[in-house]
């Protein structure tokens, strides 16, 4: 995990040295008796356990810490937690807790209070010589959407590197054809837990699996279902329908595993091989056509049905071509035709979206969220600028 950080456009900031904080002394505390019930008081209301360790002169500066906390957007019930975790955040100024907060915003990351609250330690935290680092780590392994990552997963400042993200990394990259970023990206968490991921390599190993590089890489959530609950039932399931080569199946398609039996794949598999009257190697030669609803198999298959060709091409042809090319060179009906079908059986069973259509919003969708994203962003930055500055006034 040799990376070097200059080498990227991190800009990232100077480290700030750790603080640890002193214990409050019993002189102090026994001189103003008056200053420390009402010390006391503060603690209490913020839920903070009054043996915290605090500095001597902590009563006037509380407040203040407290606030800044606040204004970062970290829930009041959450404050305690986060003083727990990070006790330094009582004693230190907030200029030396923000060089991580500017950090994630330079990043993308808008969520400073969410991001706190889950892992206090971003607080004080080197940029240089620690987040940055890993940033730099994930950037090198194919992670190309570090706000997202980070935002799912602000404990990763801390996570160890060479004794968390190294097994697992290590673990990762010795597997074939596997793309490491891609998986992280999707498991931002477990991806980095070599204990947790490598009983579930294992058992896809032993399973049979060809490429299994591929076949983590194609649907990465496969490292964190549960074997037991999971996996295991639906592999066997699989194999009392009266599918031969499951592992080969579940390459093709891994996304099988995420679908729920009863729910899902049986009322698919007993549609396909009932009234749509395919065989099982049908759906072994196209195994994604389980990923279809019930709806859209019905819908074609009755549209060819009307047009007497049902069942005279393959599962593939029929359902993975374009809505022009089914009617007019499968179903030999017009364009038009198909259409009005589409929106007779809209009518009495809800609208049918065109994949088309489904593209643009998504596209739309995903435009605007950047949009929100950077809003976000630019009123979180003004507002940490203005949580420093107003620090900075007390100060003077």
């Amino acid at each position: 995990l040799r990376v070097s950080v200059a080498a990227r456009p991190l800009s990232l900031l100077q480290p700030t040295s750790a603080r640890q904080l002193p214990h409050c002394r019993r002189a102090a505390s026994s001189a103003a008796p008056a200053a420390a019930a009402s010390l006391e008081e503060l603690l209490q209301q913020h839920r903070i356990a009054p043996s915290a360790p605090l500095a001597a002169d902590a009563l006037g500066r509380l407040p203040s810490r407290l606030a800044f906390l606040q204004g970062l957007g970290v829930p009041d019930a959450a404050v305690a937690a986060v003083v727990r975790r990070n006790p330094s955040v009582l004693s230190t100024e907030p200029q030396a807790l923000s060089p991580g907060l500017d950090y994630l915003l330079s990043l993308g990351v808008a969520d400073l209070g969410g991001s706190v609250r889950r892992a206090p330690d971003l607080l004080g935290c080197s940029v240089r010589r620690d987040l940055g680092l890993k940033v730099a780590i994930l950037q090198s392994l194919g992670v190309r959407d570090i706000a997202r990552y980070l935002s799912r997963n602000p404990r990763l400042v801390s996570i160890d590197v060479e004794r968390q993200m190294r097994p697992a990394v290590e673990l990762l990259s010795s597997i074939p054809e596997l793309e490491v970023g891609r998986v992280l990206e999707q498991l931002p968490t477990v991806g980095l837990n070599a204990e947790a991921i490598a009983p579930r390599i294992e058992y896809y190993r032993s399973l049979g699996v060809p490429r299994l590089g591929r076949f983590l890489s194609r649907h990465p959530p496969l490292l964190a279902y549960s074997l037991e609950a999971n996996v295991q039932p639906k592999v066997a399931w699989l194999k009392e329908q009266g599918f031969g080569d499951v592992p080969t199946l579940l390459s093709r398609n891994p996304s099988l595993l995420s679908m729920p039996v009863e729910a899902s794949l049986a009322p698919k598999l007993a549609l396909l091989l009932g009234p749509l009257g395919r065989q099982i190697g049908d759906i072994e030669h196209f195994p994604r056509i389980l990923n279809y609803s019930v709806e859209h198999l019905t819908l074609r298959h009755d549209f060819l049905a009307a047009a007497g060709k049902a069942g005279a091409h393959g599962l593939t042809r029929t359902y993975r071509s374009s809505p022009h090319t089914f009617a007019t060179k499968l179903a030999k009906r017009s364009l038009d035709e198909f259409e009005a079908f589409v929106a007779r059986r809209a009518s009495t069973r809800g609208p049918h979206r065109r994949a088309a259509d489904a593209f643009l919003a998504r596209y739309e969708g995903e435009g605007a969220k950047d949009d929100q994203r950077r809003a976000a962003v630019a009123a979180a930055r003004s507002r940490l600028d203005g949580l420093l500055e107003a620090a900075r006034s007390r100060l003077d």
